[in-house]
């Protein structure tokens, strides 16, 4: 350890301050001894990074998959049952609700189609949508009136139609044992891409669902002027399209239509997979952060507590020169903090060149953003805390060991 300042006053304590420089100082005395345990905690901190990073990269790609795909969110509800308009106020009122919406019985949700060429295409599914539709992708605009619709990129395929295109729809009904039917001209207004919907269907104003079912039961005489159609006047629906906001409101949605006697379908199992892959990730790594942190920690309580035995006259001269007990701990601490210090800021190089590796070999593999090790500025926070943490209380018992020292010793010693 390097001596203190010349010709001191070993009446006057010396400050906190000066410890933490004559910390500093050591240190640099030593440089080849700091630098191998610089290495050493590094070589401990970085593997358990780049895992960290492989682990949150993979899961939080899987969960963004699982958010990007509505499919994932959806809450199917099965079965015709009597919803009221308060009903769906007051699920529209929950936090977990991403998108709500009434559609009628599934039998009457249906439509033939006719292209200008006359060419048919029967019995094609009918689904309500509006403003927020998951299902319909950035920039595609919902049917505001009753004679618009959006045609699935599987069926406009097959009718060969693009957006603005004239179309006819035609429903079919028997009354009194006689067949009649309503034809009516709609408009495509958009295309609705196959990796969205990937099935020929019809996503219309929920009015028109409204009359046709109407028109059906035999309530309306005629579905003519289109643009008079509104839902407003439904009391009750039959059944609802329903999307939680994220991936947790699944479960609690669920959860509450259950309670209710409603019979739903959702993708519990996938979401059970991630969720299942998150906790057996996490666990793995814990056992190895604790097994190298528990390592690390002790190879450098070990090297502090050897230097302390070794410099134990130097820092008996410490004491009688004025330095009080607690100055005197402060030096293994700070010396560790440092190391510690320097050794994250290596290991965070060796972490940042890894997942540049992974993610550039692997990324590919992983649809998305293709990220498969990946850490946030909060990970990078805590792991560097975590590090200090362990630096402390690894350099704890060196740096009691080095406030105990009899400032005597150094008198016997010479």
């Amino acid at each position: 350890m390097t001596q203190p300042p010349p010709h001191p006053d070993p009446a006057a304590p010396q400050s906190h301050w000066e410890g933490g420089r004559l910390a500093l100082l050591d240190l640099w005395h030593d440089r080849r001894a700091t630098l191998v345990l610089v290495l050493t905690v590094a070589a401990i901190i970085a593997p358990l990074m780049l895992l960290l990073g492989l682990k949150t990269g993979v899961i939080a790609t899987l969960r963004q998959d699982l958010l990007n795909d509505p499919r994932t969110r959806e809450v199917i509800i099965y079965g015709a049952h009597h919803l009221d308009r308060a009903w769906f106020q007051t699920l529209a009122r929950r936090p977990d609700v991403g998108f709500l919406l009434p559609r009628t019985r599934t039998i009457n949700a249906t439509i033939d189609l006719l292209d200008g060429a006359l060419r048919p295409a029967e019995a094609i599914d009918l689904i309500p949508t509006a403003a927020g539709d998951p299902l319909l992708p950035p920039g595609l605009s919902a049917p505001t009136r009753a004679d618009q619709v959006l045609l699935t990129q599987t069926l406009a395929k097959r009718l060969g139609l693009a957006s603005g295109a004239p179309l006819s729809g035609v429903f079919r009904r028997s009354r009194n044992g006689s067949p009649e039917q309503a034809r009516l001209a709609l408009e495509v207004i958009g295309i609705i891409p196959e990796a969205m919907v990937a099935r020929e269907a019809v996503f219309t104003h929920l009015a028109l669902l409204v009359a046709a079912e109407d028109y059906r039961d035999g309530l309306r005489p005629t579905l003519a002027d289109l643009h008079t159609l509104n839902a407003d006047t439904r009391l009750e629906f039959a059944g609802a399209r329903l999307y939680a906001r994220d991936l947790e409101g699944v479960d609690t949605l669920a959860a509450t239509l259950r309670l209710q006697g409603i019979e739903i379908r959702t993708q519990a199992e996938r979401i059970a997979t991630v969720r299942a892959f998150d906790r057996t990730l996490s666990f793995i790594l814990r056992v190895i952060a604790l097994i190298g942190l528990t390592g690390g920690a002790l190879a450098l309580g070990g090297a502090l507590w050897v230097n302390v035995g070794r410099k134990h006259r130097d820092l008996a001269l410490l004491r009688l020169f004025g330095f009080q007990p607690g100055t005197v701990l402060l030096i293994p601490l700070v010396q560790s903090a440092v190391i510690a210090a320097l050794a994250f800021l290596l290991a965070a190089l060796a972490y940042l060149a890894g997942a540049l590796a992974f993610n550039r070999s692997l990324g590919q593999n992983l649809a998305g953003q293709g990220y498969v090790c990946r850490l946030e500025p909060a990970h990078l926070a805590g792991a560097a805390a975590a590090t200090l943490l362990v630096a402390l209380i690894a350099a704890a018992a060196a740096g009691y060991r080095a406030s105990r020292i009899d400032p005597a010793e150094c008198l016997r010693d010479s």
